[in-house]
């Protein structure tokens, strides 16, 4: 009974090929619109090529790592969702870059891209749903981790996956000691002086504080995982980040709570 259950699962991921192929032929359309523009210059013409391809290769990522999830290797279900999301946001872009060249052609290229990658992203997702053996209801009774004195984890409140990551240490780009802050979208790094009173903040899992502590820097939007509503820590799936872009070009993201508390977590 459960090879042909395992049978029919191996033969509803491959069906899905068939939304792969729609997938494949929008890219080619697009790519296509894109090359016989002649009033995009060729950098910008590869550049964009480049994204149309992306939100089709990551799909088929995704794809390919469902088959391997659905042969028992739950190890790749990360990996199919990091795809996913990579897709998502490719597909972002090549929509802000068709939408910049005001014609019909591309407004109808968006309609059609946007409703093939939704079948197709929905019948990947759905099919992970039903692979994934049902997951145990877990306790997490900390939403702070103290990892050492230096470093301190916060949990997404949902699956509890670490999702913010505070620690002392030297940062990239300005070679000093610092108080790193490592989220979901982005990394910032305040001065050490402020380590000692975030620290302090975090041992009480006074997460709010924190919050309008590292919301003063101007490089980022508070701590880019947390819900100021909710009092809550989500990770990139759970906070239903949306990446936005402007004429092709990064512009923001947004994160949207479980409970529909939406706010811009980085510009």
């Amino acid at each position: 009974m459960k090879e042909n259950k395992n049978s029919n699962i191996n033969e509803d991921v491959w069906k899905i090929r068939n939304s792969i192929k729609e997938h494949e032929n929008i890219k080619d359309e697009i790519i296509e619109y894109i090359e016989m523009k002649e009033d995009i210059d060729k950098t910008t013409k590869e550049m964009w090529i480049s994204d149309s391809k992306g939100f089709y290769y990551n799909i088929v990522g995704a794809w390919e790592m469902l088959s391997s999830v659905s042969k028992g290797n739950m190890k790749h279900e990360d990996s199919l969702k990091h795809f996913l999301y990579t897709a998502e946001s490719a597909l972002a872009q090549t929509i802000s870059e068709l939408k910049a060249l005001n014609e019909e052609k591309a407004s109808m290229l968006v309609l059609q891209a946007k409703r093939i990658f939704e079948k197709c992203y929905n019948e990947i997702f759905n099919m992970l749903k039903e692979i994934s053996p049902e997951i145990k209801v877990i306790k997490y009774i900390d939403k702070v981790e103290k990892v050492s004195e230096n470093e301190f984890n916060l949990r997404c409140s949902e699956c509890g996956k670490v999702s913010v990551v505070f620690r002392i240490g030297t940062w990239t780009y300005t070679k000093k000691e610092s108080l790193i802050i490592k989220g979901i979208t982005h990394e910032v790094a305040l001065s050490i002086e402020h380590a000692k009173t975030i620290f302090e903040l975090l041992e009480n899992e006074d997460l709010a504080q924190v919050y309008l502590i590292v919301d003063q820097h101007p490089s980022c939007e508070g701590i880019d995982a947390y819900c100021p509503e909710c009092d809550k820590i989500y990770c990139w799936e759970h906070y239903n980040v949306k990446e936005e872009y402007d004429d092709g070009f990064y512009d923001c993201s947004y994160g949207t709570c479980p409970k529909g508390h939406k706010r811009m977590i980085d510009d």
